[in-house]
């Protein structure tokens, strides 16, 4: 897990984006680590994208209408916040599997 300044955030996640792999995830947590969104590439062209904290969601979408969604839930999310926590998963079958018994990736960002 690697800190990343919050103005970071979207444009790390858009360069991730390019380079996944079906099967491939991230999550982007709080300081706290209570509240944040997961990404996780489902096919070739679909992403399932879970907002959890202030708002509860699950979206599947592709990768232009999730760029618009990463944004929201930055500012939704995280209102006041400067650090983000920020993991990545490889080899993940469903979004709501993802924890830390799933192989981490190495940190691209």
């Amino acid at each position: 897990m690697s800190k990343l300044h919050i103005s970071q955030v979207e444009s790390g996640c858009e360069r991730f984006l390019k380079s996944m792999q079906i099967g491939d995830a991230f999550e982007v947590l709080t300081f706290k680590k209570d509240r944040g969104f997961k990404v996780l590439k489902q096919s070739s062209t679909d992403y399932v994208f879970k907002q959890f904290g202030y708002i509860d969601q699950n979206i599947i979408s592709e990768s232009s209408t999730l760029k618009k969604y990463i944004k929201k839930a930055i500012k939704i999310e995280f209102p006041r916040s400067n650090i983000a926590w920020i993991e990545h998963f490889h080899g993940v079958d469903s979004i709501d599997e993802l924890s830390k018994n799933q192989q981490t990736q190495y940190h691209l960002f």
